[in-house]
């Protein structure tokens, strides 16, 4: 019993003794620990307040992109460079070589964020965060090593899988020109991202989907071979299956429209096509090709409409509704097409030109081709090479410039009906309470139960009538009657 008792002690000194050999010799080679421990000092509190702000500072500009309860903000694994930061919880790489450029993370988001501002600036220009809940598999120009804690030098591509949320922020303070779109299954190459499933866009106050997108991006305004470089969106590309909504546009889309009253509520305006939708971010223009038509149905009924072959709609700030709330807005109108075919059912009026541009704000009609343009306007019909006009701002016709060999003809009810023909133009300008209407190369008027005067130049005096609403001013124009007396 004794001897069973003493080998048992001894055992346990053993033991005993190997543990305090271990913690004393193998510990400190297996478990390192912090320089600053390993030396016998701490860190302070005024250093340790130090790193924190650091890390905060660092990853402030994530704390506003994501809502509060996001997994990208619970403490996910993070790598960066410069201007871009990967979002991950969990990681492998697709094969055990130490070559291995490819690595699958679940779930993914990627932030790209715009040039660092000078110090006391407002940083300027986009925030791109595309995020991949069902995870993506990326490629780099080296190979990825999370020891780094930093990103390889290059994104050379990647796929990410299922719903694909791309987000932009406004590209300054205020701009109210973020947009969003969502997807499924994008491929995504160093400066190209494409899909050919269906997608849903917003921009600024346009809206709208399709399918096949190519999004081409821009390089960063200070290229660099230590990080990615990615500055952000040039244009996007639907190749088909477009449908378009525009909100917002207070003004007629076509020439004589009517504009919508302060404070009512404003009809969207509803675009489609056969071809591709090409949303240029930089310039904030949406192109449109290929049996493209607009519409847009009116309180009351009645439609403005555009048919056209080629639709540019260019976009900008709405400057007076301030810089919190200002959105995006259509300013100009440029179609082509053989012809294009502009109508108002409520103001009764028809453009056709093979090119055709349209002011908003100022309602001014250019109207061009290698064919004779024409305006008709409630049986009055104006056609010459090109016209040019601007209504006036209480309804008058405002200015016309028309090159000819042109011709007018005026079918207003309860006036005598008139015909004006000319070989180099007809201008209309106001003059006083009335306007003129100069007509110059074998100029010809003729008007029923008065009588015909030619000359090689003419200049006419008349009083327009004026509608209810403002019309376009060769459409107005066409209801004069001259005096010839």
């Amino acid at each position: 019993m004794e001897n069973r008792l003493g080998r048992t002690v001894r055992v346990f000194l053993v033991v005993l003794a190997a543990a305090g050999l271990y913690r004393l010799v193998a510990v400190p080679l297996v478990e390192r620990r912090p320089r600053g421990a390993a030396m016998g000092r701490e860190l302070s509190p005024e250093a340790a307040a130090a790193v924190k702000a650091r890390a905060a500072r660092r990853n402030a500009p994530l704390a506003a992109l994501f809502p509060p309860d996001a997994w990208e903000l619970k403490d996910p694994i993070v790598l960066e460079s410069r201007q871009m930061r990967l979002l991950f919880e969990n990681y492998h790489k697709m094969s055990e070589s130490p070559d291995e450029r490819r690595v699958q993370l679940v779930p993914c988001t990627l932030v790209m964020l715009p040039e660092a501002p000078a110090e006391g600036e407002a940083p300027v220009g986009r925030t791109l965060v595309m995020l991949a809940p069902q995870g993506a598999v990326l490629e780099f120009d080296e190979p990825f090593d999370l020891g780094q804690q930093e990103l390889p030098k290059r994104l050379v591509g990647g796929s990410l899988r299922g719903q694909v949320t791309i987000r932009g922020t406004p590209s300054a303070p205020g701009a109210a020109d973020d947009f969003e779109i969502v997807t499924r299954d994008v491929e995504l190459e160093e400066m190209e991202v494409r899909t050919p499933e269906a997608v849903q866009f917003r921009y600024g106050r346009s809206s709208g989907s399709g399918r096949a997108m190519v999004a081409r991006l821009l390089p960063g305004p200070s290229a660099s071979d230590k990080a990615p470089n990615i500055g952000g969106v040039d244009t996007i590309r639907l190749d088909r299956d477009v449908r378009l909504r525009i909100d917002g546009v207070g003004g007629g889309i076509v020439p004589g429209g009517a504009a919508a009253a302060p404070g009512a509520e404003v009809p969207p305006v509803h675009v489609s096509c056969r071809g591709n939708l090409c949303l240029n971010v930089a310039a904030n223009m949406i192109t449109l090709e290929d049996h493209v038509d607009v519409v847009r149905t009116l309180p009351g009924g009645g439609t403005d409409q555009i048919a056209c072959d080629l639709l540019a709609v260019l976009l900008r700030r709405d400057e007076k509704a301030g810089a919190a709330t200002g959105g995006l807005e259509p300013v100009e109108i440029q179609a082509k097409g053989r012809p294009v075919v502009a109508r108002s059912a409520s103001a009764g009026i028809e453009a056709r030109a093979q090119r055709l541009g349209y002011e908003i704000a100022t309602r001014r009609v250019v109207l061009d081709g290698d064919e004779p343009v024409s305006l008709l306007h409630r049986g009055s019909e104006m056609e010459a090479r090109s016209i040019d006009a601007a209504p006036g701002a209480d309804g008058s016709p405002g200015t016309v410039m028309a090159t000819g060999p042109g011709w007018l003809k005026s079918a207003t009810p309860g006036v005598p009906p008139a015909m004006a023909r000319w070989q180099k133009w007809l201008r209309i300008r106001p003059d006083g309470a009335e306007h003129v209407a100069s007509l110059v190369g074998e100029a010809d008027v003729q008007v029923e139960g008065s009588g015909r005067l030619k000359a090689g130049e003419m200049h006419l005096w008349f009083t327009a009538k004026r509608a209810g609403q403002a019309a376009p001013a060769a459409a107005a124009a066409a209801s004069f009657t001259p005096s010839l007396g």
